[in-house]
This record gives structure tokens, sequence and C-alpha cells, in this order.
């Protein structure tokens, strides 16, 4: 970070970068990059932009350069349980108009874990926020401007972790720095360490020279070197090749390298060689700068190479990929785009690159511990009755096809299987975690409940590590390493709507929603949507009068009718009501929620075949509702989910698949899943398919649903 920082102390000297000012900001317990933005009031963003390597985390006492917008710097808050917008006001005696103009977005309510500015820091009054004077300030400021000189290691020491501790912790043991133990350590450029590892701890002289002697010997080329600072753009494979020499030579010019290639590090090269970057291109060939947060994948995607062609055309890719790296790719191929079908969807099994073993745990409520093995008849009770037990063993058996069926694409899993028991329980889940190796896990599946799984993702959000919620539909505002996989009723709801938004011109909407509080929401949307719309009166008891429904309908335009209801006799008084007027009137049924209500015996299917009725799925729901015939056909999942078990896989069986499999294609075309949240496109499965978004505060969440309609002889048709 000090290389780095350097380069933008001199750029801020000289008067570049627009005579942006820049100040110093010393990293304290418990701080994260978007507490420290909320701090200077300026934005994540703008911090990682200086500091890119912030991405990757940072630590108590490393030194940041932050952007000064108004040179004001402010308090803040983390929102706990039962705050206020009032109780902070009274808390930091400030108006609560005033936490209202710091935190615009606080005007919507405030979250538990949400960082809030709550008055401004009086400087004459108040310490510097890094805790030291102006003038140790500036002394850190000075620091970062010494040229870093490369220290000799004369040998090495073997450490091996204990439990909980921190490559800092181990650093500042040793008196050096986490850089110089990830250089001798090159896998924990991608892996962190574990209890029992053993690392190799370089002990330095006490003095070196910054002068090196290269003894020429028959290679003459080397014999005179001169020193070269490591601009953006730069990579290692690239300083070789425009020098003339391999990386292998140019690693034993500069033996303490290693891979992470800091911005503004000084290493030795030859003086008699230098090609340009753009004479080192060969015919045939250009060069591409990556882009901020592009993936291998995503350049997979755009030239429609393989990922072997890119690799020997780049070999240091292997290293990782960086933003503003220039690379090699073959002429005239970005305007090419494949493994795309018709609305943007995206084969990730054709682009896997990253063949590493993936590290997956899967936590459901399997509850062996209620279980008695002895009592056959009791133990084949438990299971029927049941429910929560039921979907967990179909979840966990439909990833197990998943785990197989990415064996054989080349990536390989390390299943650990976890019985969380119960729901809320939280005490025992704090447990598994705490005992259990979670540091190195790619991704957590499950647990079942919303409130466990916010408990695991809380436990985990130290690690980083991605917890798939499999089966809820509610979004976690709380932590960002939350993935809610199924899409919400706002997504659904947000599906149908727009799909009717877009043909909507000279139709007659009609809204008929169920009195009560839950479905004011609702109604309150789709006027909001459609405020043409005509709304049918309906009675006490959710009751429909015919002559009610005849005030709304037109006989001039199409019906178009938004029916949102779960209640059984508003629904069956509804439906045959529609019927009996589609002899004089063009009638299309909609619904936002196709509930059980909808699946009661006393709904008849022929009329809702009749009037066509539409609705959002999470799923296909093929398997037993008919979807059109070619739809309907064995998949090799439900082939070898029979082979395997005996009998056909239910909507949960599947889901485990899907979500499994797609988690495994997902980390094999990318370096994690964070990076494989950013792909442009969904991905699609037996039943379900997925493309993830970020909130703002809180996890991810998958907005990609499915558009069925009810077609003439009882046919299901997946519209979009």
């Amino acid at each position: 970070m000090k290389k780095f920082l350097l380069i933008f102390l001199l750029l801020i000297m000289s008067g570049s970068i627009y005579a942006q000012q820049y100040k110093s900001h010393k990293v304290e317990k418990g701080e994260n990059v978007y507490r420290i933005a909320k701090r200077y009031n300026v934005t994540p963003e703008a911090i990682y932009k200086i500091n890119p390597t912030a991405k990757s985390g940072i630590n108590e006492g490393e030194i940041l350069a932050i952007p000064v917008i108004d040179d004001q710097e402010y308090k803040t808050h983390v929102v706990e349980k039962d705050d206020t917008v009032y109780s902070l006001s009274k808390k930091y005696n400030i108006s609560t108009e005033t936490i209202y103009l710091l935190n615009p977005e606080a005007d919507k309510g405030i979250n538990i874990g949400q960082i809030l500015n709550v008055g401004k820091i009086d400087k004459e009054k108040n310490i510097p926020i890094d805790g030291v004077s102006e003038v140790g300030k500036n002394k850190i400021l000075d620091s970062l401007k010494a040229v870093p000189q490369e220290r000799k290691i004369v040998r090495f020491i073997t450490h091996k972790v204990r439990k909980k501790e921190t490559l800092y912790g181990i650093a500042k043991t040793y008196k050096i720095t986490v850089e110089d133990i990830k250089k001798n350590n090159k896998r924990l450029y991608s892996e962190q360490i574990k209890k029992k590892d053993k690392l190799r701890i370089p002990v330095f002289a006490d003095d070196s020279s910054n002068n090196q002697v290269i003894d020429g010997g028959a290679n003459t080329r080397l014999s005179t070197t001169t020193r070269y600072t490591i601009q953006p753009k730069d990579t290692k494979y690239g300083i070789a090749r425009r020098h003339g020499i391999t990386t292998g030579e140019l690693e034993k010019l500069n033996p303490n390298m290693g891979t992470g290639f800091p911005v503004g590090m000084q290493i030795t090269v030859p003086t008699t060689v230098f090609v340009s970057l753009k004479d080192a291109v060969q015919p045939g060939f250009e060069l591409y700068e990556v882009k901020p947060k592009e993936t291998i994948f995503r350049i997979l995607h755009r030239t429609g190479i393989s990922s072997d062609s890119l690799f020997k055309m780049n070999p240091y890719l292997r290293d990782g990929l960086k933003a503003g790296m220039v690379i090699t790719i073959p002429k005239d191929t970005l305007t090419v785009v494949t493994g795309l079908t018709k609305e943007n969807y995206i084969d990730l099994g054709n682009n896997l690159y990253n063949f590493s073993p993936k590290k997956v745990a899967i936590m459901l409520p399997f509850s062996l511990d209620a279980l008695n093995f002895d009592a056959r008849k009791e133990t084949e009770g438990y299971l029927k009755s049941k429910q929560s037990l039921r979907i967990a063993l179909d979840l966990y058996s439909g990833i197990l096809i998943a785990v197989d069926s990415a064996k054989t694409k080349g990536i390989t899993t390390e299943l650990n299987v976890f019985d969380t028991q119960k729901g809320n329980n939280k005490d025992y889940l704090k447990k598994i975690v705490n005992e259990n190796d979670f540091d190195s896990t790619d991704v957590v599946i499950g647990p079942l409940y919303q409130t466990n799984a916010e408990v695991v993702a809380s436990e985990l959000k130290k690690y980083n590590t991605p917890v798939f919620s499999p089966a809820s539909r509610k979004e976690s505002d709380l932590y960002d390493n939350f993935f809610q996989t199924r899409p919400t009723n706002v997504v659904l709801q947000d599906k149908i709507i727009s799909f009717v938004e877009k043909d909507s011109t000279d139709k007659n909407i009609i809204i008929i929603v169920q009195q009560g509080t839950k479905y004011k929401e609702i109604k309150e949307k789709l006027v909001a949507k459609f405020p043409e719309a005509k709304i049918a009166r309906i009675e006490k008891g959710n009751y429909l009068y015919e002559v009610r429904l005849n005030k709304v309908l037109s006989k001039n335009k199409p019906n178009w009718v938004f029916l949102e209801s779960n209640d059984v006799a508003m629904i069956s008084n509804v439906i045959p009501l529609l019927n009996a007027k589609l002899e004089d009137y063009d009638i299309t049924l909609f619904t936002s929620d196709k509930n059980n209500a909808f699946d009661n015996d006393n709904i008849k299917n022929e009329h809702l075949s009749k009037l066509h009725m539409h609705y959002p799925s999470v799923d296909k729901e093929f398997d037993d509702k008919g979807i059109e015939e070619e739809e309907v056909k064995i998949t090799p999942f439900a082939k070898k989910y029979k082979e395997k078990y005996g009998v056909d896989p239910n909507n949960w069986a599947i889901r485990g698949f899907d979500i499994a499999y797609d988690v495994l294609m997902r980390l094999g075309t990318a370096d994690d899943l964070y990076h494989s949240a950013s792909f442009e496109g969904t991905t699609e499965y037996v039943e379900n398919k997925f493309r993830y978004s970020k909130k703002l505060i809180g996890g991810y969440h998958n907005n990609a649903a499915y558009l069925i309609k009810f077609d003439d002889d009882l046919k299901l048709t997946l519209v979009e």
C-alpha cells in the first residue's frame, strides 16, 4: 500500500490529477471501507480507485489515501437494535433533520448494521482522525515518499499457524509485512491461512545494498542493468518481453519481486534491450486493456476464444487478472459474442477455466438428533411428518447429482455436510462455525430457514464466505455475503407488471384486489403503474357482484384483469364470473401471486385456461403441470436422478441440483462467486434460472423469474 500511495503523493505534489487533494487515514479496529467513506463524505469507489488493494480487504493500522471533497470529517454510527433516527438525534445532540440531511437514504428507514453520519467533527477540539498529531500525520506522509529498497533474505523460518492467528498478527510478530509473507508463500494470494499451515517466514539482513551485481557469464544481455519503476498497466510477462528476456530471467534478477507486483516498485532490468509495448505484438494480434471488474470469463465471452488459447497468448494471466492489465488477443474478435441465446442466457459450462478443487459446505436441518434408528416404524413416521426434513433430504439429493455432473466437466468438489437440527438455532450454528474450518470454504449452501441463514452469514462475514439461501424468499438487508436464490415477491410482481406495461396501450386494465392490509401494497403498486385502470369494488367478505364487474368491463377493448387474492372463496367467486363474460368480452387474467388458493379443487383449471391466466413463477413448473409438449422431455438430470434413487425428482430435488450446479459452474468461470455475480446474462438449468444483483445495503438477490400462462386445452406455455 505504501508503495502504491507514493505515486499518488508525487502526483499531488506536482499538481496533477486535476489538482485533487488527499489526506491519510490510519485504519482503526473494526473499520471497513464503507464506514471510512461515510466519514469523509466520499464514495467507496473513490477510495478503491486510489487504493486498489483495499478491494481485497483492509487491516488495522494500514494507511489509506482519502480524496478531500470539502475537507470536512463526520462522526459515524453503526445502527444497532432498537435504534431510531429520533433516539440517535438525542444521543448525538443533533436534530432529526440533520441526520436526514447527512444520510438521505435514511428517509426510507434505517437497518441494523447500516452506517450513518451523525454530525461533523470539530477539528479544533478533536484529535485528528487517525489518532496522531498533525506532526505525526506529516511524518506518515513523509515516510510514504521514501523509495522502498529491496532487502536481502538471509534465511527462512518455518512458522506453524495456530488457531485464530492472522497474517497481520504473524507479520507483526516477526516484524515484517504481510506482503513479505505472501511473496514467499504464493498460494496466500488466492487462499487464506488455516490452522496447522506451515509458512516460510523470511529473515532479512540488517543492511542490504540497493545495487545488484549481475554475473553476465555467457548471457551478456543481462550484464548491464538499470532500475525500472512498475507502471499501472505493467505485468511481469510484459516487462520481460519488452526487455528481451524471459520471466524466469526477470525473476532471477529480482528474487524478492513475488507475484504482488505493486505499482511504483523498482525492479532490476537489462539496459541493452527495450521494446515498446505496441511493437511487441505479433501480426494478427492486438492489445486489449482489461476494464474494471472484468473477469477472465467475460473476456472469453467477448472474444469467443478458448481459455487455453488465452493463457497461451498471456501466460501471466495464471497469476490473476487485474483492471488496467494490457493483454494480447487475436484481431477482430471483440465483436464476437458466444454462449448467448435469446434473452441473453449464458452457458457457463462452455467457459470453464478455474479447475481448482471447490470446497462447499451444506447446512440443512436433517434433525439426526431426533431420529431413532433402532425403531424403523417410528423413524418412517417421523420422516413423513417432518416437512423441513423432507425438503432438506430432497435438496441434498439434488446437490449430490450436481456434484457428480460438475465432476464430468472437470470441477471437483470437497463436500462438507452439517446438520443444523432445527429452526431458530442460533447458538448451535455459531458452535458449528467456531468448531470447523470455514476460512477456506468457497461457499455455504443453506441453512434452510431465513433466521439461521442470516446467523451463518453473520458468523462467516469475517471470512467473506458467500452463503446461499436455498428456500427463503426474504432478502437480507444486513449481510453483503448473503445470496438470495429464490426470487422475492417483489421480483415476481415486477415481472408480471413489466410484461403488461409493454403492451398496455388500447387495453382496459381492471384491478380486482382482496380487502385487508396484506393486499394494500400490491393494490397501490398496480394503481401507480396503471393510473387509468378501473378498480372493481369488492364487498365485505371479499365478494364481487356481477353488477360491479359489468361497470368496469369494456366491449371496445381487450380487458386485462389483475386478480390479487389468497381467499379461495373470493377466487371461486371471481373466476366463474369472468368466464361467464367471455362470450361478450375479450378477457385475459393476470395475477402477481399464483398461490395455493388457485390450486384449490373449487377453482377449475378449465376456467383459468379459457381466461389465459398469466402469472410469474420461481420455476418452470413443467413436471406435473403440462408445459408445452416440446418442453416436456427427460433431462439428463432426471434420468441420472431416477437411476440413483429409483424415483422421479420433485421440485425441491430439482432446486437443489440447479442451485448447486450453478454455484459450481460460477466457481469454475470466475475467481470467486462475487466476481461471477457481475456476469451479464442469465444462467438456466432444469427448472430454475439465476441472475444476481447486489443491493446497495445488504446482499445479493436473484431477479430472474419465469412468466407462464394457461393456454388452450389446459396447456402451460412459457412466455418469458
